[in-house]
C-alpha cells in the first residue's frame, strides 16, 4: 500500500475580519489612552496597505480624495517651510506623521466599500461603551464615587470623569458616540416594536444624565444641537426623541433646582459664551503701536494679567479662559494668513504676542477653525470645506436611490461630522491624535459609504 505525503493545510489570513475586530476595539482604546489608539491606527492602515495596495495611491479619478491630498500636502509644506525658518522648532517629522490619518481614511473607504464591513459589532462595542460610562458617571454622581471606587475631585468643582479617573473628557466622548447608539440601535437592530419605542427615549435620558453630570458643558450643548438635526432629518424616531427631550428637561431642570453649584455653573456658560463675541468684536483687531516698539523688552514670564504695564489698557474679562486665547489666535493668524505657521505651531507662535494685553499661549486655540487659520490657512480652510461639501454632496443626491436602513446610516455619518465641526465650539486639538483618529475614521465610513454589511 502506498503512502499518502502528509501535506500542511494553507493557513489564510482573513483580513475582513482582522479590520472589523479593529474596529470594534476603537471605542474601547480611547478610554486606554494615546498610546492604544497609535496602536489601532497603525494596524488598521498596515493592513488597509496589504489588502488595497493596489488601488490605494491611484485615487487622481476621484476628486473628493485628490482635495483630501491637497489638505494634508499644504498641511507639509507649510511645516517645512516654517522649519526652514525656525529650524529650533521644526516639527516637520509631526506633520510627516499626519499623513498617517489620510491612509486611514482611504483604507476605511475601501473597506466600506467592499462591503465587508461589518456594522453590527462596530455599533454593539460603540452602545456598550457609551453607555456604561454614561452609567458609571451617573453612579458616581449620586454616590461619590463609581463603579470602580474611583472618587472624583469632591465639592471643589463639578467635573466627574468616572472610571476614567483624572481624564476629564467623559462628557465629549460620550457626545461623540451617541447618535450611533441613539439611532441605529433601536432602528436596526432591535425587533421588537414595544421596545424600538422605550429604548430611545431611556437612551436619550441616559446619555443626556451622563453629559450633565460630567460637567462638560460645550458637548452638552452640541448634544442638543444633534438632537435638534436628528428631529429634522430622521423622521422613524422623531415622535421618541421628542418624548426623550421632556425627559432631558424634566432632568436638567430637576437636577439645577436642587443643585446650586450646577445652576451657578450652567448660567456662567451662557455669560462666558456672550463675553466671547463681545471681546472678540471689542480687541481682535485693536492696534498697540507703542507696545510694539518695545515688544523686544519683554519676555514671558514677565507679561501677565494684571502687569502694571498694562494699567492704561482695557482688559478682557476672562471668564472661561476662552476669549484670551482666541484673541492670541487671531494675531497668530494675521502674520501669516493664507498659508498658516505648519501643524500644531500655535504654543510656540503665541509667545511672540504675549507682549500685547489680553493675549496669553496655550497649547492650540481650542477651536478648530482658528487652528486651521493658524496652520494651514485660508488656503487650507478652503481646501477642506471644499473637501466636505463634495464628500455631503455626493451622498445626499443618493438618498432616494437607497432604502431606509441605508439613509439612517447616512443620517447618522452627516449629523456627527456636522455636530464635530460645529463652528462655534471650544474644542481640543483637531490635529491630536484621539480627535483626528475619530474624525477621519467617520469621514472614512462616509467616504465608501454606498451600502454596509448589518449582520
Amino acid at each position: 500500500m502506498q503512502k499518502k505525503n502528509f501535506v500542511l493545510p494553507k493557513l489564510s489570513i482573513n483580513y475582513f475580519n482582522i479590520l472589523n475586530l479593529l474596529l470594534v476595539c476603537f471605542p474601547v482604546s480611547i478610554f486606554i489612552g494615546t498610546g492604544a489608539i497609535n496602536l489601532i491606527v497603525f494596524l488598521i492602515c498596515s493592513i488597509g496597505l496589504i489588502m488595497f495596495s493596489k488601488k490605494i495611491f491611484i485615487f487622481k479619478n476621484n476628486k473628493t480624495t485628490s482635495i483630501l491630498f491637497l489638505f494634508f500636502l499644504l498641511l507639509f509644506l507649510t511645516t517645512i517651510i516654517d522649519g526652514i525658518r525656525y529650524p529650533e522648532k521644526n516639527n516637520v517629522l509631526k506633520a510627516l506623521l499626519y499623513f498617517r490619518y489620510f491612509i486611514l481614511f482611504i483604507v476605511i473607504s475601501y473597506f466600506v466599500k467592499s462591503r465587508k464591513f461589518n456594522l453590527k459589532y462596530f455599533l454593539i462595542s460603540i452602545s456598550v461603551c457609551t453607555i456604561f460610562l454614561s452609567l458609571d458617571i451617573i453612579y458616581q454622581f449620586f454616590n461619590g464615587a463609581d463603579f470602580f471606587g474611583f472618587v472624583g475631585y469632591g465639592d471643589n468643582t463639578l467635573h466627574l470623569a468616572g472610571f476614567l479617573k483624572n481624564e476629564y473628557i467623559a462628557g465629549g466622548y460620550i457626545q461623540r458616540f451617541l447618535i450611533f447608539s441613539l439611532v441605529l440601535l433601536p432602528c436596526l437592530l432591535i425587533k421588537n416594536k414595544s421596545f424600538r419605542y422605550t429604548v430611545p427615549v431611556m437612551l436619550m435620558s441616559i446619555f443626556f444624565s451622563g453629559i450633565l453630570f460630567s460637567g462638560n458643558r460645550m458637548p452638552l450643548f452640541i448634544f442638543i444641537f444633534s438632537i435638534i438635526l436628528c428631529i429634522i432629518l430622521i423622521k422613524e424616531i422623531r415622535y421618541q426623541l421628542l418624548v426623550g427631550t421632556i425627559f432631558c428637561v424634566t432632568i436638567f431642570y430637576f437636577t439645577l433646582s436642587t443643585q446650586e453649584r450646577f445652576k451657578i455653573y450652567y448660567e456662567s456658560f451662557y455669560y462666558n459664551a456672550k463675553a466671547v463675541v463681545e471681546n472678540i468684536n471689542d480687541f481682535a483687531f485693536k492696534k498697540y503701536p507703542d507696545l510694539e516698539k518695545n515688544k523686544n523688552n519683554y519676555f514671558v514670564g514677565e507679561i501677565f494679567k494684571g502687569n502694571k504695564k498694562y494699567k492704561e489698557y482695557e482688559l478682557v474679562r476672562w471668564g472661561s479662559g476662552h476669549p484670551v486665547i482666541y484673541l492670541t489666535a487671531i494675531d497668530v493668524w494675521k502674520d501669516r494668513p493664507i498659508l498658516g505657521h505648519g501643524i500644531k505651531s500655535f504654543r510656540e507662535k503665541c509667545k511672540n504676542k504675549l507682549h500685547l494685553p489680553n493675549r496669553v499661549c496655550q497649547a492650540h486655540p481650542h477651536n478648530y477653525y482658528l487652528e486651521f487659520l493658524n496652520d494651514v490657512g485660508i488656503l487650507g480652510i478652503v481646501i477642506f470645506l471644499i473637501f466636505l461639501v463634495l464628500i455631503f454632496r455626493e451622498r445626499i443626491l443618493n438618498l432616494k436611490k437607497i432604502k431606509v436602513d441605508e439613509k439612517l446610516i447616512l443620517y447618522c455619518l452627516v449629523i456627527i461630522i456636522v455636530s464635530e465641526l460645529f463652528p462655534l465650539r471650544s474644542s481640543g486639538s483637531f490635529f491630536s491624535t484621539q480627535i483626528s483618529s475619530y474624525i477621519f475614521l467617520i469621514l472614512g465610513i462616509l467616504g465608501g459609504f454606498k451600502k454596509t454589511k448589518i449582520n
